[in-house]
């Protein structure tokens, strides 16, 4: 039990001491430290809040044990508990505000509900209101809803508190009776359903040339943003490999971006989908980045009052919701992307995944392509040539053995593919007709010069190679376009891939 516990555990006393210090960082730094021990921490913490007659100490102590029990380092709570309902009775002001806190942070119990309910009661003063509407939030049930609808302040931090918690009553109830949510991948949609693909900025042309045949009229609206309507599921979009993010996309009906119109979708189309493509409880959490802390609970508060039955719960939400100037945006979380779990082994600065889709496809498969990968890293791109279509031969290679190590791994049943270690410039690859690739630079080639390697690297390929295709990533487009063309080789697509920091081009060279 915590209260056989003592504070002997080396380091803890003066660490709690601490806790009390007027220099906040060192304050901060002892609750850091404390709540790192975890449960180990725990006993000492509890005999500090039985004996202290310090508040700066009082009120640290319960701090920290609301942290280690948020983080689920704490074994026993119920001990706990009962301590801290007992001294809910004798303290008031701060204190009690650090109690009811720490009291929330334990975790759904019907006596803290019951503690905390009595205490709104009678509570009159909006501090308090607000810490008691938070944790009834974290503990409560059904039983403390009707208390927190009838609350008796119309402060608006007030207000947006018993928003959020009765959104979190609701989201636990949701997930009681009807299980955790999760997203419906399999289920049908019809045509008036919009759905967002995204990629980066360049590769918008390739994306539109590789939809799924469950997305008709699909157009580009934006830089690599491609916007379409669903006929199928939405696990029918895996069939696509250049997208790097997914969401349905639901216009405002008013035209005009707000809480009260976010609660309108809620409560029309947006709430349809959600019902719809969700397998128990349908939760969303709210994306708004640049809003703060009070617009929004204004959202969340709209959102309750439009639909109770789409709860919100920032933590294990099925949805993310992101309001924009003219729609909503809808992200399924927590839905498993089937595309690349061949990806076994990774590696720092490998390439993305759909990226290396796109390389594929600008490449302009073909059935008798003996293709060539020279700093193939973990086989991102080899992998995803040999999804884009028949080929005759993969080649990879790489001077890291473990980059070769972990090739091997992600493209195990891949047919016709060989890899070798050694300097991609020293290599003999003959009758390779496509270079396909994602060379290193900056810190990840040996001294950095990565102008000297890819000019050899194209000088190489124009002796070894009869004809074909190059296909390349480049950090210094301009240079690799000019010397390609130098050497001989077509210049015919230069997309970009990269932001305005690292000038990235996807390039293709075709020579006869």
């Amino acid at each position: 039990m915590l209260s056989s516990f003592d504070m002997s555990v080396p380091d803890l006393s003066v660490l709690i001491q601490e806790l009390a210090a007027d220099d906040d960082k060192v304050a901060g730094s002892a609750r850091r430290r404390l709540v790192a021990r975890g449960n180990v921490a725990v006993a000492s913490l509890v005999a500090a809040l039985q004996a202290t007659q310090n508040v700066s100490q009082y009120r640290g102590a319960l701090r920290t044990l609301g942290e280690i029990a948020e983080a689920g380092a704490l074994q026993d709570s119920a001990t706990l508990r009962s301590l801290l309902i007992e001294h809910l009775k004798t303290h008031d002001g701060g204190e009690r505000r650090s109690l009811i806190t720490c009291l929330g942070h334990l975790g759904v119990d019907a006596a803290a509900e019951s503690a905390l309910l009595n205490l709104w009661k009678n509570e009159k003063r909006d501090d308090q209101l607000r810490v008691l509407a938070t944790s009834l939030g974290r503990v409560g049930s059904a039983q403390s809803e009707p208390g927190l609808k009838s609350c008796p302040s119309t402060a608006p931090l007030v207000q947006r508190e018993v928003a959020r918690a009765l959104s979190a009553i609701a989201s636990r109830q949701l997930r009681t009776s009807a299980g955790e949510g999760r997203v419906a991948g399999d289920e049908l949609v019809d045509g008036g359903v919009i759905v967002r693909l995204r990629c980066r900025s360049g590769l918008g042309e390739l994306l539109l040339k590789t939809m799924p045949a469950t997305l008709r009229d699909a157009r580009q609206t934006a830089p690599g943003q491609i916007d379409a309507g669903l006929h199928g599921s939405l696990n029918s979009l895996f069939a696509c490999r250049l997208w790097s993010e997914a969401v349905l996309y639901v216009p405002w009906k008013s035209g005009r971006s707000g809480p009260e119109t976010f609660g309108a979708a809620l409560a029309g189309d947006a709430g349809a989908l959600l019902r719809k493509l969700t397998q128990g409880a349908a939760t969303w959490r709210l994306h708004l980045p640049q809003a703060s802390r009070g617009e929004l609970f204004d959202y969340v508060r709209a959102a309750q009052q439009a639909a109770p039955e789409l709860p919100n719960s920032p933590e294990r939400a099925v949805w993310e919701l992101r309001p924009t100037s003219a729609g909503l945006e809808i992200l399924p979380r927590f839905w498993l992307d089937s595309r690349f779990k061949y990806l076994q082994a990774t590696m720092p600065a490998m390439t993305h995944p759909p990226l290396a889709a796109a390389l594929a496809v600008l490449s302009e498969p073909s059935a008798d392509d003996i293709v060539w990968d020279p700093f193939c890293g973990v086989g991102t791109e080899l992998a995803e040539r040999a999804k884009a279509g028949p080929y005759k031969q993969l080649i990879g290679s790489d001077r890291d053995a473990a980059a070769v190590t972990a090739s091997r791994a992600n493209l195990q049943g891949v047919e016709r593919i060989e890899f070798h270690i050694g300097d991609a410039l020293k290599l003999q690859t003959p009758n390779v007709n496509v270079l396909l690739t994602n060379p290193p630079y900056g810190r990840k080639i040996q001294g950095g010069n990565i102008e000297k390697l890819l000019r050899e690297l194209l000088a190489s390929a124009t002796r070894t190679m009869q004809g074909g295709r190059i296909v390349l990533c480049s950090p210094i487009p301009e240079k690799t376009w000019l010397w390609a063309r130098e050497l001989g080789w077509n210049p015919v697509k230069r997309l970009p891939v990269g932001t305005e920091e690292h000038a990235l081009e996807a390039q293709l060279f075709v020579r006869d």
